[in-house]
C-alpha cells in the first residue's frame, strides 16, 4: 500500500526510595556483554508454576498483559512468559525483561529493585520481594505502575539507540528547518507531504503502514489542553491534508471508542497525550494512533506529533510502539 495512493493518508511517577532501588552491575555493559534475546514486549517472569497460576501470578497478569487501550483487535500490554526458577538457565539469562519474584521471612519489606545489564546489554531486570505473597501482590497493586513505566522507558530507549544510528539525515533536516523541531527518524521514512503547518512522514513496507503526522497552530491559553479541543484540531488537519482513496473520503478519529487522554512531563516539559482508533471518513480502512502536544513558547506554537498504523490482518502494538519512540524523541529548537 502506498499512503499517498490510499489517504492522498499529570502523571508523574514518583520514585519511593524504601520501595525502589536501582543498580547497574557493569561499567562497560555495552563493550563486554552479549546483546539482548527476546521479542520487543516480552517480559520472562521468574515464578514457580502453582504461584504462576494462582493469586501472585494473576497479580502479573493484571499489571503487565491487561488488553491496551486503542488497538482495534486485543493484544496486552506486554507478552508474559512463565520461567519456573528451577528451569531458569543460560539460554534465558540474556533475555531483554526478566521479573524475579521471590517471598521469605528473611524479608524485611516489600521492595522493587530495578537492575541494568546482568547478563546482556541494554537488559532489565526487576526484582520483587516480599515477606509473603500477600505483602507481594498489595505492593504490586499500589506501586506495579513503576514496572510498567520501567518496561516501556526501556523498549523506547532500545528502539531509540536503534534509530539514532539509522537516522535519515536528509528528512530530520528537512523537518528541523521547515518545521524548527527535532524528531528522531530512521531509513525507510519518505516525506509524503509538507507544508508550511503539515507535515507527513510514511513508512510503507509491502502491506502495512506507518505515518507521521506534525502540525502546530498558535498557542492560546490552557484551555487548548484538552481532549475535546486536540481532538478538534487532530480532525481539521487530517480533513485538509489527508484525502482518502475517492472523493469525499479523509483521515478523521473514531469517536466510538473515545480516545484516552493522559497529561504527564518528560524534562520539565509538559505534554499531553491521546491513544485511540482513526478511520477513513466514507471508506473502509483504519488503525490505532498516538499523538502527544506540547507548547513552544519560543514561536508560541502548539505542537502536535501524531502517528498512526495501518496494518490489516496484523498485529499493532509493537508497530505503534515503533511510532511512539519516534514520538518521544521530538526536541523544539531553541
Amino acid at each position: 500500500m502506498k499512503t499517498r495512493e490510499c489517504f492522498k493518508s499529570v502523571f508523574i511517577v514518583v520514585l519511593v526510595s524504601f520501595l525502589f532501588s536501582c543498580k547497574s552491575d557493569n561499567s562497560n555493559d555495552a563493550i563486554f556483554l552479549p546483546k539482548i534475546s527476546g521479542k520487543t514486549g516480552e517480559v520472562l517472569v521468574i515464578l514457580k508454576r502453582e504461584k504462576w497460576e494462582g493469586a501472585p501470578g494473576q497479580a502479573f497478569r493484571d499489571l503487565l498483559a491487561y488488553e491496551q487501550y486503542g488497538l482495534p483487535q486485543p493484544e496486552p500490554v506486554f507478552d508474559l512468559v512463565n520461567i519456573t526458577p528451577g528451569n531458569f538457565s543460560k539460554i534465558h539469562q540474556p533475555h531483554r525483561n526478566i521479573i524475579f519474584y521471590k517471598t521469605g521471612k528473611d524479608i524485611n519489606e516489600p521492595k522493587i529493585t530495578i537492575r541494568k545489564n546482568r547478563w546482556a546489554y541494554p537488559q532489565l531486570i526487576i526484582d520483587v520481594d516480599a515477606p509473603d505473597d500477600a505483602s507481594a501482590i498489595e505492593l504490586l497493586s499500589q506501586n506495579g505502575h513503576e514496572i510498567v513505566t520501567q518496561l516501556n522507558t526501556k523498549e523506547r530507549a532500545r528502539l531509540t539507540g536503534y534509530y539514532k544510528g539509522l537516522m535519515d539525515p536528509d528528512l530530520v533536516n528537512s523537518i528541523e528547518n521547515n518545521h524548527h523541531l527535532h524528531l528522531t527518524i530512521p531509513v525507510g521514512y519518505s516525506m509524503d507531504v509538507d507544508e508550511v503547518d503539515f507535515a507527513w512522514v510514511a513508512n510503507e513496507p509491502q502491506l502495512i503502514s506507518q505515518g507521521i503526522f506534525i502540525y502546530h497552530y498558535p498557542y492560546t491559553d490552557t484551555n487548548t489542553f484538552t481532549p475535546e479541543y486536540l481532538i478538534e484540531k487532530r480532525n481539521y488537519f487530517l480533513k485538509k491534508y489527508v484525502p482518502g482513496p475517492k472523493d469525499g473520503s479523509y483521515m478523521s478519529t473514531e469517536e466510538m471508542l473515545t480516545p484516552e487522554f493522559s497529561e504527564f512531563e518528560i524534562g520539565n516539559r509538559y505534554f499531553a497525550q491521546l491513544r485511540g482508533l482513526w478511520k477513513l471518513e466514507n471508506g473502509f480502512m483504519g488503525g490505532p494512533f498516538i499523538s502527544l502536544s506540547t507548547v513552544d513558547e519560543v514561536t508560541n506554537r502548539v505542537i502536535t506529533v501524531d502517528g498512526f498504523v495501518y496494518a490489516p490482518g496484523d498485529e499493532k502494538r509493537e508497530l505503534l510502539r515503533q511510532i511512539e519512540t519516534i514520538l518521544y524523541s521530538l526536541k523544539l529548537q531553541e
